[in-house]
C-alpha cells in the first residue's frame, strides 16, 4: 500500500483518496468551507490549501489525489497567512454581524443598525455559534480588519414560507448548489452572474417560492454560514437554549435518522443526522418540515364517549371499562370472531404487539388486520451507487420514499441505466433512460447484475426467475415491516358487515353497517371519531420510547422527546389497562420491557437486539421474516385507508400552502 507524509509522519491511502480524505481519515484537521462529502470537491473556498514539497504553489487539498512519496505540510506560516487572507476577504463580503464582526469596534452600532435593517429582525445572525466562518476565524485569530466592508447587492429573500435565503451572508462556497444537484439531485439550484454580481439562484433567477424548489431542506444543513435558514424557527433554534433528541422518522419505510432540536417542551427544528443510516443525513420534505401536527391545537386530548348522541369528556377509567364491558357483551352474544381490529403501521412494534396480544390473547380473536402489502426486504442504499442497471416498477418513488429516491438518482448521475415501468408520469421518470411496458421485457434489456425496486403489492412474478436481478421494496408506512415481523398480515376476509366491535386506529369508515360498537383511536376527529362510542387521544411517535423495523430489514430506535398533550396515550399503555381490566396481569411498565422481556423471546429474528444496541443507527436483523410478495390484499369494503402522510402535513400550519400548490397528493 502506497503512504504519504504528513506533517512528518507517514500514513496509508487507498488508491483515489484525496489529500484531505487521507487526512480526516487520520484525525488530522484541515479546514474547509466549500467541501461537501459525497460531492465532487470544487475547491472553490481554498481553506482547505497546504503545501507539498517539490510543488510550485499550495495545493487544494480537498480536490488533489494522494500521491506516493508525498510530503505534505498543513500548518505552514505560508498556509496559515493565506487562510487568514481569505477569512478576512469573506468576512467583509456582506453582512457578517457576529462576534467576527470586521469593523471597527466604533463602527459597531451603526454597522448594526444596517444590518438589521437588511435581516428585518433585530436579533443577531441565525447561525452564531454554530457559524464554519465564525469559528475559523476565532481559530485564525481573525477579529479586525483594515478593507473596506463590500455591501451586498442583492435583497433578502424571505417570499418562500419555510426557507430564508440571505444573500448578504452567502459566500459562494457551492455547498448548497452540490446538495441539490449531486447529493439530492433536485436540480434547482445553480450558480449564476460573475465577479461581483455572482450569486446563487434558481430557476431563471426567481424567488424560492417560484421555483423548482422541492423543499427537501438539504441546502439549509449544508450551508456553513447563515445564508439559508429556516423561516419558522429562524432565531429559536440557538445552540445553546435547545436539546438534541435523536429519533427515527415516522413517515415513509426507509427509517431516515433524524436530530431533533427542543426547547420549551417543542420540537423547533428538525436536521438530518451526518453518517447516519440508512439516510446519510438526507431528508425529505415532509421529515423535515411535516412535524407541527404534533403541536397542533386540533389534537385529541381527552377521552370522549357518546352520550345521547355526542361525544363528551370522560375520564380514561370510565372510557376504558365501557369499552371492557362492550367487549364482554359482544363475546359473550356474538363470540370471538365479532370482534375485530384495523392497525395502523404507523405505530411502534411495542404498540403492534400489544395490540395483537389483547385480541389474540385476551379475546381469543384472530380478526387484526392492515392495509400495507408485504414486498422484498428493502435495499442497502449504498448497493444503487455499485448497480449497473436500475429497474423501478409501479411505484412513485420521489413522492413516496423520496430519500431512496436521490439514491437511485444519484446512481443515474453516476451512469447506471433506469428503466421505469408502470410509473411513467413520475419525476423519477424524467431520469430514465427507457420505459417498459411489463416486466417480461427486462430479459432483452438486462447485461450483467441489475436492482428491481417495486411498489410492495406490485406484481413480480414474472421477474422472481430472471439471473442477475436483485429484488427489492420500500414500504409505504415506517413500520410495515415491523408489522410483518409480528405477524400481523392483511386479512382477505375481514369483513366489518361480520363485527359487533371495531377497535380502529389506522382506517376510516363510511358507515357503520352491522357494529354494536366503535372505538376510533386517533390523533384528530375525523369521518370516524364522528361515528364512534369512544373516542381515545393517541400519543404519536416522538411523545413516548418504542422502535421500528425499516424497509432494508433494520431495527430503529425511536426516542420520547416531548411530552404528549393532554391525556393522549401510547397504544401499548391503553391495550395493558385494557388487559388488566379483563383480568390479565402485564407487568410492562415501558417499551423497553415490552421490546426485551417479551418481544425479543417470542421472535428469532429480534434475538440480542436489544435497546443498548440500537443507540446509533440501529440493527440490521439477518434472519428475514417471510412476507407478502404479490398483489395487494384487499381490505373489505366499509373501510378506508387514509393517507396518512397527507392529513399530517395538513395539519402543520405553516405549510399547508405549500402542500396544496406542491404536494398536492403528499403521501
Amino acid at each position: 500500500m502506497d503512504s504519504v507524509l504528513i506533517n512528518g509522519h507517514k500514513y496509508d491511502f487507498e488508491p483515489g483518496e484525496t489529500i484531505l480524505e487521507v487526512a480526516r481519515r487520520n484525525d488530522i484537521d484541515i479546514p474547509t468551507l466549500c467541501y461537501l462529502k459525497g460531492a465532487t470537491p470544487t475547491g472553490a473556498c481554498r481553506m482547505c490549501l497546504v503545501e507539498v514539497k517539490d510543488a510550485r504553489g499550495p495545493m487544494a487539498s480537498c480536490s488533489t489525489p494522494a500521491g506516493a512519496g508525498m510530503e505534505i505540510y498543513t500548518e505552514t506560516q505560508r498556509i496559515v497567512d493565506a487562510r487568514k487572507l481569505i477569512i478576512e476577504l469573506l468576512l467583509i463580503s456582506g453582512n457578517h454581524n457576529c462576534a467576527i464582526r470586521g469593523v471597527n469596534p466604533e463602527q459597531w452600532t451603526d454597522y448594526q443598525q444596517v444590518v438589521e435593517e437588511y435581516d428585518k429582525a433585530d436579533d443577531i445572525c441565525v447561525a452564531y455559534g454554530e457559524c464554519k466562518l465564525q469559528a475559523l476565524a476565532y481559530k485564525y485569530g481573525v477579529y479586525e480588519t483594515k478593507l473596506n466592508r463590500i455591501p451586498t447587492p442583492y435583497s433578502l429573500d424571505d417570499e418562500d414560507q419555510l426557507i430564508g435565503r440571505d444573500f448578504s451572508r452567502c459566500i459562494l462556497c457551492g455547498r448548497c448548489v452540490q446538495a441539490c444537484n449531486d447529493i439530492q439531485v433536485n436540480n434547482a439550484i445553480s450558480y449564476g452572474y460573475r465577479g461581483n454580481l455572482a450569486k446563487i439562484v434558481v430557476k431563471g433567477d426567481q424567488t424560492l417560492a417560484l421555483s423548482d424548489c422541492v423543499h427537501c431542506g438539504e441546502c439549509i444543513d449544508v450551508c456553513p454560514v447563515g445564508a439559508l435558514f429556516e423561516k419558522k424557527n429562524r432565531f429559536d433554534s440557538r445552540m445553546w437554549a435547545v436539546e438534541h433528541v435523536r429519533t427515527t422518522c415516522h413517515f415513509c419505510g426507509v427509517g431516515c435518522q433524524l436530530d431533533l432540536y427542543i426547547k420549551d417542551g417543542k420540537i423547533v427544528r428538525v436536521r438530518g443526522i451526518e453518517d447516519s443510516q440508512p439516510n446519510q443525513g438526507r431528508l425529505c420534505f415532509r421529515g423535515r418540515f411535516a412535524y407541527d401536527f404534533i403541536h397542533s391545537d386540533e389534537r385529541l386530548t381527552k377521552p370522549l364517549i357518546r352520550k345521547n348522541d355526542s361525544l363528551v369528556e370522560a375520564s380514561w377509567d370510565e372510557a376504558l371499562d365501557l369499552i371492557v364491558s362492550k367487549l364482554n357483551e359482544a363475546k359473550e352474544k356474538h363470540g370471538s370472531d365479532s370482534i375485530g381490529c384495523v392497525v395502523s403501521t404507523k405505530n411502534t412494534n411495542e404498540d403492534l404487539f400489544q395490540t395483537k396480544k389483547f385480541f389474540n390473547s385476551v379475546l381469543d380473536s384472530d380478526k387484526i388486520t392492515h392495509f400495507e402489502p408485504g414486498g422484498m426486504i428493502g435495499i442497502p442504499y449504498e448497493d444503487l451507487a455499485k448497480a449497473a442497471t436500475i429497474i423501478v416498477a409501479g411505484s412513485d418513488l420521489t413522492k413516496v420514499n423520496p430519500v431512496a429516491a436521490t439514491f437511485v438518482k444519484q446512481a443515474v448521475k453516476g451512469g447506471a441505466k433506469l428503466f421505469i415501468i408502470d410509473c411513467q408520469q413520475t419525476k423519477i421518470a424524467t431520469f430514465a433512460e427507457k420505459s417498459l411496458n411489463d416486466l417480461a421485457e427486462l430479459d432483452q434489456e438486462l447485461d450483467g447484475e441489475a436492482i428491481l425496486l417495486h411498489a410492495p403489492g406490485y406484481d413480480i412474478t414474472a421477474a422472481e426467475k430472471m439471473a442477475n436481478l436483485k429484488i427489492h421494496s420500500i414500504n409505504k408506512e415506517n413500520n410495515t415491516l415491523g408489522a410483518y415481523c409480528l405477524d400481523i398480515v392483511p386479512q382477505a376476509d375481514f369483513d366489518v358487515a361480520k363485527l359487533k366491535f371495531l377497535y380502529l386506529t389506522g382506517a376510516t369508515i363510511e358507515k357503520r353497517d352491522n357494529l354494536d360498537f366503535l372505538v376510533v383511536q386517533n390523533l384528530f376527529a375525523d369521518q370516524a371519531t364522528a361515528m364512534a362510542d369512544v373516542v381515545l387521544p393517541a400519543a404519536v411517535w416522538v411523545e413516548y420510547n418504542g422502535t421500528y423495523v425499516s424497509s432494508d430489514n433494520r431495527v430503529n430506535r425511536v426516542r420520547k422527546a416531548v411530552e404528549p398533550p393532554g391525556e393522549a396515550k401510547p397504544t401499548w399503555w391503553i391495550f395493558r389497562e385494557l388487559a388488566r381490566r379483563m383480568g390479565h396481569s402485564w407487568d410492562s411498565d415501558d417499551a423497553q420491557t415490552i421490546w426485551e422481556q417479551e418481544i425479543i423471546p417470542q421472535y428469532p429474528h429480534f434475538s440480542k437486539v436489544n435497546y443498548d444496541s440500537l443507540q446509533g443507527d440501529g440493527v440490521l436483523i439477518s434472519q428475514q421474516p417471510e412476507t407478502a410478495l404479490k398483489a395487494t390484499v384487499k381490505i373489505s369494503t366499509g373501510i378506508k385507508r387514509p393517507n396518512f402522510h397527507k392529513i399530517l402535513c395538513e395539519h402543520c400550519a405553516d405549510i399547508k400552502d405549500i402542500v396544496a400548490r406542491k404536494f398536492p397528493e403528499s403521501g
